[in-house]
């Protein structure tokens, strides 16, 4: 893009984020208030890919019409990529959250478990009614399986998948400018070809299948919510803002605007979030939980939770304005 139409982009951008922005600041961001801790998913230990797979069965099993689950698709090493519906498929809106796509980030994934009980038992309950009329997560809890395992018993700082590949470089939007590494390994390395991976085309698939409202990608570590991004039209880039806004305003994570940074650090392009906000130009935020990632973060999962639990009710009830 040249540098005059990417200035006018911003300058647009930049207009319809302060008209968001001074909207949210009038108003604090609406959620429930005080998650408890679930009694399936356990928080206290390394969660691994089998005990998901079994939490998943027991909480469809235990909540039938509000939780179901499917496949996305299977891992290098052919492990099956489980999603959750969580709600009402009929629902106008829908959210998409994706985990872990880092294998040593996989606390993200014992978290999401979690926020999935926890709705699940406040729609059966009959709490969050407005929530479950109208909006549908839909969620995929364990992004890259093969190198979560991988790093739970061989190597705790892997980020790639089986075949050495960082999947969050892996996709097509700006993977020609993409640095890294030049071979595979533990990170950083883009692939030989975009979309080369299975993982990779599983999430695209599923990332575009729907009409999603928006999307929420959850990694680990720095308290922060990054949003976003260089070539994203003013309304997507508006949207993302007041996300991330609502967001902080449960969360108090710190919210980092990317915009910029694209132009001048290749490294960032090829991302699941590059492929959302400029690939299918929908609004969406990336989540980064705790401050520590793998087993030197499993004491915060629990906090983990607690302070990213509200966020999914205040996401839908944004989006459900529009």
């Amino acid at each position: 893009m040249k540098m005059g139409s990417l200035l006018r982009k911003r300058i647009g951008k930049t207009a319809a984020v302060l008209v968001l922005m001074a909207a949210l600041l009038l108003q604090p961001a609406a959620a429930v208030r005080g998650a408890s801790l679930p009694s399936i998913v356990q928080l206290s230990s390394t969660y691994t890919y089998d005990e998901m797979i079994m939490d998943i069965a027991e909480l469809t099993a235990m909540y039938p019409g509000i939780v179901t689950s499917g496949s996305i698709g299977t891992s290098v090493q052919g492990r099956n990529i489980p999603f959750v519906v969580l709600g009402n498929p009929a629902a106008p809106h829908s959210i998409m959250i994706q985990s872990s796509i880092h294998a040593r980030e996989y606390i993200v994934s014992q978290s999401t478990m979690a926020t999935i009980e926890y709705y699940a038992m406040q729609f059966a309950a009959g709490n969050l009614a407005d929530v479950l009329a109208t909006t549908c997560f839909y969620i995929v809890p364990m992004a890259n399986p093969d190198g979560v395992t991988m790093a739970q018993s061989v190597a705790p700082d892997w980020k790639a998948n089986a075949n050495g590949v960082d999947l969050n470089r892996n996709f097509p939007v700006g993977w020609e400018l993409t640095s890294g590494a030049a071979a595979p390994g533990p990170q950083k390395f883009k692939g030989f070809t975009p979309a080369s991976e299975p993982e990779t085309r599983a999430l695209m698939a599923f990332a575009s299948a729907r009409n999603y409202s928006c999307y929420i990608s959850y990694h680990q570590q720095g308290n922060i919510i990054y949003y976003d991004d260089d070539l994203t039209s003013p309304v997507t880039s508006a949207l993302s803002t007041a996300l991330a806004a609502t967001v902080n305003g449960i969360n108090r994570y710190a919210m980092v605007n990317t915009t910029g940074t694209n132009a001048t650090n290749t490294t960032t392009y090829g991302g699941f979030g590059d492929y959302v906000l400029m690939g299918l130009q929908k609004p969406g935020i990336t989540v980064e939980c705790g401050s520590a990632y793998g087993a030197r973060g499993q004491s915060q999962c629990s906090t983990i939770f607690l302070k990213n639990a509200d966020t999914w009710a205040a996401a839908a009830r944004l989006f459900a304005q529009y």
